[in-house]
């Protein structure tokens, strides 16, 4: 006997509906998977085998073969256990095989028959709404991301059990379970920040998180995000990082230890304007693919990845003959944070070049090419020597070649990519004293409020194009969106000879100085806008 079943599948970030064709026929007593399967694909032949037992089944002596298709796309992971084993049992006459049209199923079994969450889930449930099937059937722990995607029922299950119950059902007993299961979900994993209505799964609206809009809905998850207010004086630093803020500029921080470097970096989300609900699903679905999306819950805040020093360039760009999602696509729409840059390992560094430059990262492995997001804000912390107290030679103890050596493991084409460097130099205590006797005129809510200002400037600018930002605008557009004077041209030009600047640094000086404009709500950039964008251009100190 035939039976076939829709599953949800992944294939890098992108999930697509394969079916799983079950034929049970005549022969020697066998149990066949094919299709371009990974082993913990055909690992599933066992975990069924045992698995059946829970519901008093034993497979039949007869030859069983399993195929998932389309062949030609290699297939990994474990959600396809639950529409194998379900198409098995459809094809065994224990369910009713009219009852998998229009269904979507993915899940892990256990060896007790009990479904395991599996991740990618959300991008499943969208992948199955765009190819018009009606529902989908999931592991209840991955109930709350389906509930995500609108236009599609959802159905958690614990156990396989309740999933062939839910198959065999009627319509009515079947929007019965499926808000049951919905109340249940609420219950266990459920927030008071979760939307979730009682009859929406009945009704066929999906429930959903909460979508976070506006100021205010930027509020939510702040509570964690240290306050500028708190970082004493590096009224430059602060004024660097809010121009990173407002144009999506790169920022390198360079001084010795304990200047605050790092503080100051982690104090960056809070001034960033916060999700649209695009941003929302478009990071939450990525986020579910690479397995680490909470219970049911669209991202509040924009992400803020801080790899270590000693990480591989496979994990920060993505590894794996099908690669999942390194941290450069985990920082998304947010900040990818190297602190100790000329720690990591210049191969490393180097990946970030066509990320940095392009916002999205091409991976060619074995199993095929890859196309991931990678639109980020780099800030990155350094300190100018090995001992870290360069050039203060009371303190500094390192040779000129050892300080020549530590800074070029930061190349010369990544440093071209950073828009802002600032020196953050050693603080008197005596002023830490004065400076916690009045409030800071560069706390977060100021700058926050200035950065969205500016963000709003340049949402009108761009409007009808993909532009979001300053920091995003291409060579060829600058003309257009970023006209010089006379007097700006000649400023330029006799700044591009002093330093000999590339043409990309140029153009780098050109955005930041219209974010610095638009800080000053200034309709044209000004000299002083150069002259400012200039300084913080100014890498004397990565010279040695």
């Amino acid at each position: 006997m035939y039976c076939q079943i829709n599953a949800g599948a992944l294939y890098g970030l992108k999930s697509y509906v394969a079916q799983v064709e079950v034929d049970v026929s005549r022969g020697l007593p066998c149990f066949d998977m094919v299709g371009l399967l990974d082993s913990e694909v055909r690992e599933a032949r066992e975990r069924i085998r045992v698995a059946l037992r829970s519901l008093d089944v034993r497979l039949s002596s007869e030859r069983i073969t399993v195929n998932i298709s389309p062949a030609g796309i290699p297939k990994a992971g474990t959600a396809f256990d639950l529409p194998a084993a379900l198409g098995i049992l459809s094809a065994q006459g224990l369910a009713q095989a009219a009852r998998l049209d229009g269904l979507l199923a993915a899940g892990e079994l256990g060896l007790d028959g009990r479904l395991k969450p599996v991740r990618g889930v959300l991008p499943m449930a969208l992948a199955a709404k765009e190819a018009g099937l009606r529902e989908c059937l999931l592991p209840f722990e991955n109930l709350g991301e389906a509930l995500l995607a609108e236009g599609i029922e959802a159905m958690g299950a614990g156990t396989l059990g309740e999933a062939l119950d839910y198959v065999n059902a009627g319509q009515q007993e079947r929007c019965l379970r499926r808000k049951e299961a919905a109340v249940r979900w609420r219950t266990e994993f459920g927030s008071k920040n979760d939307a979730l209505r009682e009859g929406d799964a009945c009704a066929g609206t999906a429930p959903r998180g909460r979508l976070l809009t506006g100021l205010a809905a930027g509020e939510a998850g702040r509570e964690e995000t240290p306050d500028f207010g708190a970082v004493q004086a590096m009224e430059e630093a602060k004024q660097a990082a809010m121009t990173a803020a407002a144009g999506m500029h790169n920022l390198l921080l360079v001084g010795p230890p304990g200047t605050g470097k790092t503080m100051l970096a982690r104090c960056l989300p809070g001034i960033l304007p916060p999700l649209s609900s695009g941003e929302q699903r478009e990071l939450s679905a990525i986020y579910s693919a690479a397995g680490q999306l909470e219970q049911g819950r669209l991202l509040e805040r924009r992400p803020f990845i801080s790899p270590h020093h000693t990480v591989s360039p496979y994990a920060l760009t993505g590894g794996g003959s099908i690669p999942r999602p390194g941290m450069v696509t985990l920082a998304h729409r947010g900040i990818l944070f190297l602190d100790e840059l000329a720690e990591f390992k210049r191969q490393t560094l180097d990946v970030l070049r066509q990320p940095l430059e392009e916002g999205r990262i091409f991976l060619a492995r074995s199993r095929g090419n890859f196309v991931y997001p990678a639109d980020f804000m780099l800030i990155a912390a350094t300190n100018p020597c090995p001992c870290g107290y360069y050039p203060d030679r009371n303190r500094c103890r390192c040779r000129e070649s050892d300080v020549r050596r530590y800074l070029s493991r930061i190349s010369g084409p990544l440093l071209d990519r950073i828009d802002l460097c600032c020196t953050a130099g050693t603080l008197p205590v005596r002023r830490l004293f004065e400076e916690r006797e009045k409030q800071s005129k560069m706390d977060s809510a100021r700058m926050r409020e200035r950065v969205l200002e500016a963000r709003e400037r340049q949402r009108f600018r761009y409007r009808g194009t993909q532009i979001e930002v300053n920091g995003r605008l291409g060579a060829g557009q600058l003309l257009e969106y970023c006209p010089l004077g006379e007097e700006e041209q000649r400023f330029l030009e006799r700044a591009g000879e002093a330093m000999q600047l590339s043409a990309r640094a140029c153009h780098r000086i050109i955005r930041v100085a219209r974010t610095l404009a638009d800080l000053e709500q200034a309709e044209r950039i000004g000299v002083q806008h150069l002259s400012r964008a200039y300084y913080f251009r100014n890498q004397e100190i990565l010279r040695g």
